[in-house]
């Protein structure tokens, strides 16, 4: 009966997405990687509360966000200092003030979250665990998205975490992503920008300079070769100099 019992229970967890943290040196770090604030933190995915337990040692507000009624239920009685939110972190209200974002996020929405995380204002900084592939995609550039959010937000990798350091143990290792805000065009350009970009990665054409021209009907002289390598300094200037006239 016990066994049926953990079979339903790990069962319930991969439909959630849940792998949890049990290294404490993990915990730890992804803690540390916050830069030091009074500001609240959003964490996302609390679970069993072990980076719930680093973060109330920083002397913060702590808002923990978790979808499995069972663990919110934990969380709110184990720590009674932090506020509990029961749900889906895709659907959480963030503070509507300055506040630090950190999270395991369940693998299976990691792009779904960031793109709404993205889309979200007044959270100052960003630690969260992620793919590891998909931390060292969003940190090394060159993707659609990245080049989309490049001219507000800087995303930095911090190291890997091993798969054993989860239960249950996912199939890929986990990385750290340190996102940070930055301003390199107009916030109101964003749609625009946005819009060209897609245009740009979606166009025909071998090189970006012909993609750019079939896009906008304008010449661009000395860019890289193809989209994927364009930094983000280059995006804003590339879309500063096809949007001059």
């Amino acid at each position: 009966m016990s066994f049926r019992r953990r079979t339903a229970r790990d069962r319930a967890r991969r439909e959630l997405g849940q792998n949890f943290l049990i290294n404490p040196s993990t915990t730890r770090r992804l803690s540390r990687a916050l830069e030091p604030s009074a500001h609240p933190v959003v964490e996302l995915g609390a679970g069993r509360g072990a980076l719930t337990r680093e973060l109330v040692r920083l002397g913060r507000p702590v808002i923990a966000v978790e979808l499995d009624p069972r663990w919110a239920e934990h969380l709110t009685a184990e720590f009674p200092q932090v506020r509990t939110h029961r749900g889906d972190m895709r659907a959480f209200r963030f503070p509507a003030r300055p506040h630090a974002v950190i999270g395991n996020l369940p693998f299976g929405i990691t792009t779904t979250m960031t793109r709404r995380l993205l889309a979200t204002p007044h959270w100052t900084e960003a630690v969260l665990l992620v793919q590891l592939d998909v931390a060292r995609k969003r940190s090394r550039g060159g993707s659609q998205l990245n080049a989309q959010w490049a001219p507000w937000f800087d995303f930095r990798l911090l190291g890997e975490v091993p798969a054993h350091h989860f239960r249950p143990v996912p199939a890929c290792d986990g990385g750290i992503v340190h996102i940070t805000r930055r301003r390199l065009l107009p916030v109101e350009r964003r749609s625009d920008y946005q819009s060209f970009v897609e245009a740009v990665y979606q166009a025909r054409g071998r090189s970006l300079a012909q993609r750019v021209r079939n896009v906008t009907g304008r010449r661009v002289h000395d860019v890289p070769p193809l989209p994927r390598d364009v930094t983000p300094q280059g995006w804003a200037h590339l879309y500063r100099q096809v949007r001059s006239s």
